[in-house]
């Protein structure tokens, strides 16, 4: 059985697909700015030191132990 929309279902259908894929996008967008102002947020202490390379990723200087020195 092949179930056959009215035209006053399918404009109903398409409206709520609508306002729901508006919503998605909104949110997605919202997301997008988050992720950069978290960002921004995190390097601008790096730069406003003169030091744009020093991130928490950046590993830690080797040393040589202290039985190497004698």
């Amino acid at each position: 059985m092949t179930a056959s929309w009215t035209p006053a279902e399918r404009a109903a259908f398409e409206a709520k697909r609508k306002s729901r894929n508006l919503a998605l996008g909104i949110l997605l967008g919202a997301l997008v700015v988050l992720f950069f102002g978290i960002t921004v947020v995190r390097m601008v202490p790096a730069l406003l030191d003169g030091n744009p390379a020093t991130t928490a990723a950046t590993p830690a200087p080797e040393t040589a132990p202290a039985s190497a020195t004698q």
